[in-house]
């Protein structure tokens, strides 16, 4: 039985021959490094953490304490970044107006200033028809129009500008200034007597149109409706076209046409009169 209880504690029995115990435990391998129980105690190297790492030789213990620190740094600069505030947006670039550059292409030109309202009055037409056709907003169309501007009608511009608050001046306000300035009241006062005393005269009647057209926006209180247009239309046209429109015509552009109708046949009619005028004569030689 002893024998047996031998063989079955080997520690014990050396415990009772007086061998020592220590000194035959089997190297433990951590790592790849072969260490005894005598590696572990006090004296061992410790993480950051405070937990010995058991059996590890100085320079491993310092590999292990290296790894530990520069794991803490990460989480540190991860949670940094996780509380740190966002980024403010980079600054919007502003887009370029591509009509500024439009508007010349499409036939307005730069404004110097003029004291002849009739060159001013050219011009304005010129930059509306422009500035419709590109359909912009009032405020865009003040800034269109203001970049043509050079010479002394950017001096006069600029000193209408500090009459005004910034961003306070708008498109009819605008309009007003210039008007004020290139096209006076005596000047439109002027053109709407010439509009009111318009006649055909001489004129063809495709002639007359464009004229009463041109003078029309002048005395727009004396065409506010279209009756009132072909009326005033009506009534300049030369004696011989005016009594053969047969009824009234209140649609300007039907009006327009029959005037031209008309105009034509009485020409027609002029011709074979004058026509037979000359075989009367040639009759009366012979």
């Amino acid at each position: 039985m002893a024998s047996q209880s031998a063989r079955a504690d080997p520690v014990a029995s050396r415990e009772e021959s007086g061998e020592s115990v220590e000194g035959s435990v089997a190297p433990v391998s951590v790592g790849g490094v072969d260490v005894g129980r005598e590696g572990v105690g006090a004296d061992a190297p410790h993480p950051p953490g405070g937990a010995p790492v058991a059996g590890l030789p100085p320079e491993y213990a310092q590999i292990f304490q290296m790894a530990f620190q520069a794991q803490a740094q990460a989480q540190a600069q991860l949670l940094a970044q996780a509380h740190a505030p966002a980024p403010a947006p980079a600054p919007a670039v502003p887009t370029i107006d591509r009509n500024y550059e439009r508007i010349r292409k499409m036939g307005a030109t730069e404004f110097e200033g003029t004291l002849d309202p009739e060159i001013a009055e050219r011009w304005w037409e010129k930059v509306e028809d422009v500035m419709n056709l590109i359909s912009c907003t009032p405020e865009n169309r003040l800034k269109y129009v203001v970049s043509l501007f050079v010479g002394n009608a950017l001096i006069w511009w600029r000193s209408v500008k500090r009459g005004y608050e910034p961003g306070e001046i708008t498109w009819a306000e605008f309009q007003r200034e210039f008007d004020d300035k290139y096209r006076p009241k005596m000047y439109r006062d002027k053109k709407r007597m010439e509009f009111l005393n318009l006649v055909q005269g001489d004129q063809t009647v495709a002639e007359y149109e464009l004229r009463f057209a041109a003078l029309a926006k002048y005395a727009p209180e004396a065409v506010a409706t279209q009756e009132d247009r072909c009326y005033r239309f009506e009534q300049g046209l030369r004696p011989e076209i005016k009594k053969g429109l047969a009824v009234r015509i209140t649609n300007f552009k039907t009006l327009v046409e029959s005037a031209v109708r008309m105009e034509e046949a009485v020409i027609e009619e002029k011709k074979r009169m004058e026509e037979k005028k000359v075989n009367v004569y040639c009759r009366g030689v012979e």
